[in-house]
């Protein structure tokens, strides 16, 4: 078991690898000059030549990639643009209502699931199972896409 388990972990590395390159690339490789985004509209060649300095956007992008690395690694997010706050300190203002709100939806899909998935059981094979369980296989064969989409429309 211990084997299985530590396969299943190393199986693990090169995603992660490949999750990491692609958010870099996507952080990095956005259309436009971060720097000149950061800066505005009136800034001046040398302000946006010191906040590329300062945000290391004049390293190469392996050098940037490495650096980035390590400050994830360290879980240190940076800072956020817009709160100027460390995005650490974001995340954990809204950890505990997110948490609470998936407890939640947990508590009531049992409350609801369960006593149906009783009923049904109670009655196999009647009107109720049989509508239950055409139900389920109707909303498991349904994207998750499409579903996002439909309840976004509404």
């Amino acid at each position: 078991m211990t084997a299985y388990i530590l396969k299943r972990l190393l199986a693990t590395i090169p995603a992660i690898a490949v999750v990491a390159v692609l958010v870099f690339m996507l952080l990095r490789l956005t259309p436009g000059d971060p720097a000149a985004i950061l800066a505005g509209d009136a800034a001046s060649p040398e302000q946006i030549a010191q906040i590329r300095a300062n945000l290391g956007l004049e390293e190469p992008l392996l050098v940037q990639f490495g650096i980035w690395l390590k400050q994830m690694a360290l879980g240190d997010l940076g800072e956020s643009f817009y709160f100027k706050i460390r995005v650490i300190d974001l995340i954990g203002q809204r950890l505990e209502p997110t948490l609470s709100l998936a407890a939640l939806t947990i508590v009531i899909a049992v409350l609801v699931s369960v006593p149906l998935g009783v009923l049904a059981a109670w009655r196999f094979g009647g009107w109720f199972d049989r509508v239950l369980r055409s139900e389920e296989h109707t909303s498991e064969l349904q994207s998750h896409s499409f579903i996002s989409y439909a309840v976004f429309c509404l």
